[in-house]
């Protein structure tokens, strides 16, 4: 039987929603999959030499007739040497502006950005060097990420890099929000915490349809399984307690899922057999 290729669109009520890629990178195989075993995980992904697995950093664009919103910017290419070959990171292509002018969107089309949280795999294209790459565009995060970002602590400095957001904050571009937000109408940022202090799934619902993008919560198809929470999660029992809450719901209601991390399929619906949760 032939599978049916990965979805790269769909649409929602009034929003068409596409990815637009920006780089494959990699990252510790153990520490994304946390207390699962080996045995387990690596039936699951390829597995490179020094124990990495590929990953994507998959932005969404969600537009409707007034709004072009660019959902999580991407890793970005202010990398040196050291890091590019630390983390595989894939330059070869023009990261997420290539992919926009692919779809024919350019970088001052875009009218919102809207981050989840503000590690440096997620806002590092947000700038190009030392200015913001969406001049005509607010932008959206968690308060307490942009405060981590421009004041890390030591638990969290491996995870924020300051001049991926300074920028755009001396631009006067960017907006915290605590809580919950409409950015506009049917886009909401939600602040549910556990893989990091602010982590916010962004919820795009429109005539009774539902889209979510799932940060960090969900990185990839292979963690949707409610136990696969990654190490790298600041608190795994508030992780555990978000992913128990919004997984069941997005299965039961038909979500579309928007997954960030995922190199092979961005966008998918979650299902259940009773026992565990699959795409």
């Amino acid at each position: 039987m032939t599978q049916s290729p990965p979805l790269r669109e769909v649409v929602v009520g009034r929003f068409r929603i596409r990815v637009m890629p920006d780089r494959l990178f990699a990252l510790d195989g153990g520490a994304m999959f946390g207390v699962v075993p080996r045995l387990l995980w690596e039936k699951l992904t390829p597995v490179h030499d020094d124990h990495t697995i590929p990953l994507a950093t998959n932005a969404f664009l969600v537009e409707d007739e007034e709004h072009k919103v660019l959902i999580e910017p991407g890793l970005g290419d202010r990398w040196g040497a050291k890091e590019r070959a630390m983390f595989h990171i894939d330059v070869s292509s023009g990261g997420v502006l290539n992919s926009l002018q692919e779809a024919g969107v350019a970088a001052s089309d875009i009218t919102h950005v809207i981050m989840s949280h503000c590690h440096w795999d997620h806002i590092g294209a947000v700038c190009d060097e030392g200015a913001p790459r969406f001049t005509q565009a607010q932008h959206w995060a968690p308060q307490i990420e942009i405060d981590a970002a421009l004041n890390p602590d030591h638990l969290r400095r491996a995870s924020y890099r300051k001049e991926d957001i300074q920028p755009v904050v001396d631009a006067g571009l960017l907006h915290g929000i605590v809580g919950s937000k409409e950015i506009i109408p049917g886009i909401r940022l939600i602040e549910v915490g556990g893989h990091s202090d602010g982590v916010s799934l962004i919820m795009i619902e429109d005539q009774g349809e539902t889209a979510c993008f799932w940060a960090d919560v969900v990185p990839t198809r292979n963690h949707v399984h409610l136990p696969f929470i990654m190490a790298y999660d600041m608190n795994a029992e508030k992780s555990f307690a978000v992913r128990s809450e919004w997984i069941p719901k997005a299965a039961k209601q038909g979500w579309w899922n928007l997954l960030y991390h995922d190199p092979e399929t961005p966008i998918v619906q979650f299902q259940t057999d009773g026992r565990r949760f699959t795409t």
